[in-house]
């Protein structure tokens, strides 16, 4: 319906005045947009594209300069590995016609030239330059301080005639300073070469603002000047790339590269605006396609109107006589315009598919296994539509029961379930069981679930009954089997529980055991050491015995002789006697006496397990001397690497002599089981990674057996039960630095290639109560 004074145009009209208005919009904005979004990016890619290419350059030159710094660590090399008479010769060769290199001089570490090397036409001047001073030189001064041991200098005044050149310095490690001289003009000729002949307008600047090169020709060098300009002022500061120059008209943008080995800058130049050819063309494009796109435009909207209205129209017809029921049959028009192809094909689909929904709906509902309603809300719940399968479960007729109500059937046995499954289903809560009725008047249990559902102004409750009269037999049936099964497993846990109180009592008996087998282990080995020592101890006696007998005779019979009368002979022989005996008496108690200390202070250490501060070394020679009375009269060896200071620990030394004395027992015990010789070695130092002590005990025996070394700190794990072994010595080292210590012992066996085991000490030991139990209990997993 058309409003008064509202003009009406026809579609083709309408699509006519869209096509060209939408033609002149879409040009304006993309004029609009050229200008506003592509010309700034024009720029930054002219930038860009600059700026890689001065990157390039600064390359190009460095790796110049890294082929001349090359060159000359080379020569310093050979100068360094040669003989001094050949240092000149290697100079000279290095500089040869002067054309890459102007000259070549080494200096000592003081700045002396010893070493001059020159072209041959300037060979005359070596021994006027031999012995000048280059300690005041700042390029001298640079690499004498340089980390890195090499400088550049940019602006370098040569030594041979004060002209500007540039010049590279290189230290070695006597400090010596080898100098070589390059001609800049070379140098720049290589960075025009470098830039090759279309290169951008590339300027080279050293860092007081002077023009070197230019890849443009070289017209301002030498007349331009950049040294106060606010370019170089702004690199001066750190700046970016952002600074504009103008010279002249033209306006441009600054790309800067720095090359630090040199101070140079490398400046490109990038147009900015219309001044910059892509910019101007790109414009020019754009105008010229806005004017031929509107002619064009003028001339073909109407045609194309007409053309893009015509199906719609069509489309249009054939949807009226669908609504009106007369389209059945008729085909949908299609034309040349895929939308409207696409409308009418969906307008198609969509009459097709609303008939096949309903039919599936259905299907879907009728085929369902769960009995099944819809009844309407708003009209008393009255039914709707119920499935195949309610009709079979309560033995209706569909047609008997749709329109009617639940009352009017008769289906519920008690009223209130009725109301319940319709407040419970309203609000969302779970319904739960109710007994319905059947057509024949048999009851059934069923569990309900219901949904409410709102289509537009209609609101329909979906409600489901499930059968579940034998599923509650069932779990009456799994209740009463659950009571049992309760009270046979109250029984089982009875017995389980007596079982296991007499396990705890075994294992209760066999860890006493256990502990019991440790400390009867740790007293005989202190027995051994006991027999060990006091066999040691009987020689140096039994010496100290025979010399004061020794003595004891001389002064009889010196008595006897004071009868008679005694000459001067007699006395020195006396005197003689006297200090020959006392001597010897004194080395052997003073012996005696030192075996007495070592074997003291062990004893101490592993009876009393007191906590003190010691040196490793004071501890492991203790060790090494109580240990040695034992296998003294065997061919095996026992080597000390640990030093007397520096490795102090503040923890139980007892139980670190335990441990070591239980290490070299276990390698003259079974490494040299059959052997006629052998060593070990116990070495210590600290580790700088984490601070901790590592002492290593080593020894070139028989090695471990793959197969027994993962379970050899494990208690009773021996390859000689019956033989003398228990599998406790190991297993009580290791229990002492894990437990006790505090720290980790670990193991590196080859068969044939003996065994080194590791111990990884804190300087700290951990704060430990019952040092005993400590060392006997657990196992290598308690680590």
């Amino acid at each position: 319906m058309n409003r008064p004074g509202h003009t009406v145009w026809r579609l083709r009209t309408h699509l006519s005045a869209l096509l060209v208005v939408a033609l002149l919009l879409s040009f304006a904005l993309v004029l609009a947009g050229l200008l506003a979004y592509r010309v700034p990016r024009i720029e930054e890619e002219s930038r860009q594209a600059l700026l890689h290419e001065v990157g390039e350059m600064r390359t190009r030159v460095e790796l110049q300069v890294l082929r001349y710094s090359s060159r000359l660590a080379l020569l310093e090399d050979l100068v360094d590995d040669g003989p001094p008479d050949l240092a000149q010769a290697t100079l000279d060769a290095g500089v040869g016609d002067g054309s890459v290199l102007r000259a070549l001089y080494r200096a000592s570490s003081r700045g002396r030239i010893t070493a001059v090397g020159l072209p041959p036409a300037r060979q005359a001047q070596r021994r006027d330059l031999l012995g000048n001073d280059l300690s005041g030189n700042r390029l001298f001064r640079a690499v004498t301080t340089a980390s890195s041991g090499v400088a550049w200098s940019a602006m370098y005044a040569s030594v041979l005639d004060g002209e500007p050149s540039v010049a590279l310095a290189r230290r070695d490690a006597h400090g010596d300073v080898l100098v070589a001289e390059l001609p800049v003009q070379a140098l720049l000729s290589a960075v025009q070469l470098a830039a090759g002949a279309n290169a951008s307008a590339i300027w080279v600047v050293d860092r007081h603002g002077a023009l070197l090169a230019d890849t443009r020709g070289g017209k301002d060098i030498g007349r331009l000047h950049l040294r106060d300009g606010p370019l170089m002022q702004s690199l001066r500061q750190g700046g970016g790339d952002v600074e504009r120059l103008r010279l002249g008209d033209a306006r441009f943008r600054a790309t800067v590269s720095h090359a630090p080995t040199l101070d140079w800058f490398f400046i490109g130049r990038v147009p900015v605006g219309l001044e910059n050819p892509a910019v101007r063309d790109l414009v020019l494009l754009a105008v010229a396609a806005l004017a031929g796109a509107m002619g064009i435009g003028l001339l073909v909207a109407p045609v194309w109107a007409q053309r893009l209205a015509r199906p719609l129209h069509c489309i249009i017809e054939r949807a009226g006589r669908s609504t009106s029921g007369q389209g059945a049959g008729l085909p949908w028009p299609r034309g040349a315009v895929a939308e409207f192809n696409r409308l009418s094909g969906d307008l198609e689909a969509m009459t097709g598919q609303l008939l096949a929904r309903e039919q599936k709906s259905q299907a879907v509902f009728h085929a369902a296994p769960v009995p099944m309603v819809v009844a309407d809300v708003d009209d008393d719940y009255r039914l709707l539509d119920v499935n195949e399968a309610w009709c079979r479960e309560f033995q209706y007729r569909r047609r008997k029961v749709l329109g009617r109500t639940t009352a009017d059937i008769d289906l519920w046995v008690d009223r209130k379930a009725r109301v319940a499954l319709r407040q419970n289903a309203e609000q969302g809560r779970v319904i739960g069981d109710a007994r319905l009725r059947r057509r024949d008047g048999t009851v059934v249990l069923v569990q309900l679930h219901g949904r409410l559902a709102v289509l537009h102004s209609a609101r329909w409750l979906i409600w489901a009954a499930i059968d579940v009269g034998p599923l509650r037999r069932i779990e009456q049936d799994l209740r009463e089997l659950n009571q049992q099964l309760e009270a046979r497993v109250a029984q089982r846990t009875q017995a389980l529980a007596a079982s296991n109180d007499a396990l705890s009592q075994t294992v209760a008996q066999l860890r006493a055991a256990q502990n019991e087998l440790v400390r009867a282990e740790k007293m005989a080995a202190l027995g051994s050491l006991v027999a060990g020592v006091a066999h040691e101890l009987n020689t140096p006696l039994g010496n100290g015995v025979m010399a004061v007998s020794a003595v004891a005779d001389a002064m009889r019979d010196f008595g006897a002789a004071t009868r008679a009368g005694v000459t001067r002979a007699e006395l020195q022989r006396l005197v003689d006697s006297l200090e020959q005996g006392l001597d010897i008496a004194g080395r052997n108690l003073r012996r005696a006496a030192d075996l007495v200390h070592s074997f003291k202070q062990v004893a101490v250490d592993q009876t009393s397990a007191q906590r003190r501060s010691f040196e490793l070394g004071e501890v492991v020679r203790e060790i090494v001397v109580s240990l040695r009375p034992s296998f003294s009269r065997t061919p095996y060896r026992v080597e000390l690497a640990v030093p007397e200071a520096g490795l102090r620990l503040d923890s139980y030394p007892g139980a670190l002599g335990q441990a070591i004395a239980n290490l070299v027992q276990n390698a003259v015990l079974h490494g040299f089981d059959g052997r006629d010789h052998g060593t070990v070695t116990l070495s210590g130092w600290r580790d700088p990674a984490d601070g901790r002590i590592v002492l290593r005990v080593a020894d070139d025996g028989r090695g471990i057996p793959a197969a027994v070394l993962p379970r050899i700190f494990d208690p009773f794990m021996t390859t000689r039960m019956g033989r003398g072994g228990t599998g406790l010595g190991l297993h009580i080292s290791y229990n002492a630095v894990a437990n006790l210590l505090g720290g980790t012992l670990t193991v590196h066996s080859q068969e044939g290639h003996g065994a080194a085991f590791e111990l990884r000490l804190p300087p700290q030991a951990p704060r430990a109560e019952g040092a005993d139990a400590a060392v006997a209990g657990g196992g290598p997993n308690t680590v």
